[in-house]
């Protein structure tokens, strides 16, 4: 040990977190944003992508950059929840895609974007559609270069990273194994947080909390995870969740079931879904 014991040294001192999510509860459990590894599983109605873009919109506009590796929504989408947060739900999803907006609203998005522009866009990096494992690590790593910080990234959802031809075969868990391990290897290398937002198993959709065997497609996302933190509806009882999965301000629970630098445990959210916005409930 005695070998290199300076480095490792200096290794656990500058290992400091680059900044703070805005949501003070659970950035004081998961022990600030760090080089780490997060998968972020969670059923249906959870609002998980939601939950992750407004994480991503908070990161940039506290001057850091931010790439978001989108395999789910379109950029229109993402861009019009991002100007519902920033109107507070004044300009709803339905307003931007009425077809007929007022004069008013017109106006409110117009303010909206500008605010947009000014505050998030230009460190905020989106690679929408087929997301290309082997094109993943040239991107973030010319964000870091460009800002001189690694950035914040988002993996919108690891079960649907695509792997080239050569490296595609029938076991899709073996596939997944090689994306679990390629995700790990960005972390370590390019020294960046990475979001890797995760499905569940379908046989974990009906539950309040899930484990770390919920998450889907194989256990290496489990294995290779620094953090791994769930969202689930709330509800001591199935009729409960489901109730509460249709509401349009429904509880969410956050559960950090695995940890490495920081502690375990639960975190309440009221996730607005028409104004795109999760808050923690004190």
């Amino acid at each position: 040990m005695s070998d290199g014991l300076d480095k490792t040294t200096l290794d656990i001192l500058n290992n400091k977190p680059l900044g703070h999510i805005e949501h003070r509860v659970l950035d004081a459990l998961l022990g600030g944003v760090r080089q780490y590894l997060c998968i972020v599983p969670g059923g249906p109605g959870t609002g998980k992508t939601t939950f992750m873009h407004q994480v991503g919109d908070c990161w940039a506009i506290a001057g850091h950059p931010v790439v978001i590796f989108e395999g789910e929504l379109t950029r229109a989408s993402m861009l019009a929840k991002s100007l519902t947060r920033i109107t507070d739900g004044g300009l709803t999803y339905e307003d931007m895609y009425s077809g007929d907006m007022s004069v008013g609203k017109r106006e409110q998005f117009d303010r909206s974007v500008d605010i947009y522009a000014r505050s998030i866009a230009e460190r905020m990096f989106i690679i929408s559609g087929e997301i290309k494992n082997a094109g993943m690590r040239k991107a973030i790593e010319e964000v870091a270069d460009r800002y001189g910080e690694p950035p914040l990234v988002i993996v919108d959802y690891a079960q649907i990273v695509s792997l080239p031809q050569e490296l595609r075969i029938a076991d899709e868990r073996v596939g997944l194994k090689l994306v679990a391990s390629e995700l790990r290897r960005i972390v370590d290398e390019v020294h960046c947080p990475l979001f890797a937002i995760s499905s569940i198993n379908r046989t974990n959709y009906d539950k309040q909390t899930t484990g770390l065997q919920a998450i889907g497609g194989c256990n290496m996302f489990e294995y290779s995870a620094d953090i791994v933190m769930s969202l689930s509806i709330k509800g001591d009882r199935p009729e409960e969740r489901n109730a509460n999965m249709l509401l349009k301000k429904r509880p969410v629970i956050a559960s950090v079931t695995k940890n490495r630098y920081g502690s375990c445990g639960v975190v309440e959210f009221e996730f607005d879904a028409p104004a795109a916005t999760f808050t923690e409930i004190a």
